[in-house]
């Protein structure tokens, strides 16, 4: 199969010699979204910065789909490409770096009932009392409420290690299917959004999930509940969230803001109730072979006549 992508130009010759592949090219980064319609494949990556806007506004390539057969997401992600692109069969990356961003929800979880930031002692700090942890102790996940808005890849891997620490876990999702495992209660969004302790959110982003977290809902949530957002920025409304920290309520870990990045001197930036990432929870030293993976077996199931993994269109 002929295959042209948006990655550095060495990568042609190592998709090249993929089996079944018989030519890869590479696509330009500055007409990135000029995509050729005269190849089977096409390996993708969402646009960042200012060329998400571009990518939303890329003009359709003329006889788009043409001989295109596939066109495989580097993402899980489908947000950020050109609408008339989903007019091709689509598959998405999801799932993997659901561990990697499974590990990073677990690890602010912990960081933030542990209090890491304010317990580390630097060489200026006295030694402080036993008393004091006594009074005031550190948190603990065990026992506590993890809600989790979406329950596919991401959530699931995030309920696994959360069951480990003895959470109990309840789950929102748009669909009716039940939970995967019978020690997760799915119900409705307004009750996991009160109950939540700790409230992961892995939805994805679409007109119906922007500012799913509105201010009515942060309202209604526990005083001390901790927001960790690894799904898209536009899920909260960002005015209510920085509105509610202002007075002292609720805390936030934010690996994704609305826009990205967040311009210079935002509030939320540095806020001392809120801890923002870089957008990097899916950083992880196997993610290029895992999603070279997931290329090499769908453009096998392709061949193959089979179902693709991730497939959104």
């Amino acid at each position: 199969m002929r295959i042209a992508h948006q990655f550095a130009p060495p990568m042609s010759a190592m998709l090249a010699g993929l089996p079944g592949v018989t030519s890869a090219t590479h696509v330009p980064q500055a007409d990135r979204w000029a995509l050729p319609t005269d190849v089977d494949v096409l390996f993708v990556l969402h646009g960042e910065g200012e060329d998400r806007a571009q990518a939303l506004d890329a003009p359709r390539p003329a006889g788009w789909p043409g001989t295109v057969k596939l066109v495989q997401l580097a993402s899980a992600g489908a947000d950020d490409y050109p609408p008339w692109l989903f007019e091709a069969t689509v598959a998405s990356a999801s799932g993997t770096t659901a561990i990697p961003i499974a590990e990073y929800a677990l690890a602010v979880m912990l960081a933030h009932a542990k209090q890491l930031a304010s317990i580390i002692l630097t060489s200026d700090d006295a030694w402080p009392e036993r008393q004091q942890f006594v009074a005031q102790p550190l948190g603990t996940l065990h026992g506590r409420t993890l809600g989790l808005v979406g329950l596919g890849n991401i959530a699931t891997q995030v309920a696994h290690y959360a069951h480990a620490f003895g959470m109990t876990i309840i789950a929102a999702r748009g669909s009716n299917a039940p939970a995967p495992q019978a020690w997760i209660k799915v119900a409705p969004l307004d009750e996991v959004v009160a109950r939540a302790d700790h409230l992961v959110l892995a939805a994805p982003i679409t007109p119906a999930t922007q500012h799913l977290l509105n201010a009515d809902r942060l309202a209604r949530m526990k005083a001390d509940a901790h927001i960790i957002n690894v799904g898209r920025g536009g899920l909260i409304d960002q005015d209510a969230l920085l509105a509610e920290l202002d007075k002292g309520r609720l805390w936030a870990s934010l690996d994704v803001t609305d826009p990205e990045p967040l311009p210079a001197g935002h509030p939320l930036l540095g806020h001392a109730r809120c801890r923002i990432t870089p957008h990097v929870s899916w950083s992880n030293p196997d993610i290029n072979r895992r999603i070279m993976e997931r290329l090499m077996e769908n453009i096998r199931r392709l061949g193959a006549g089979e179902a693709l993994l991730g497939a959104l269109t």
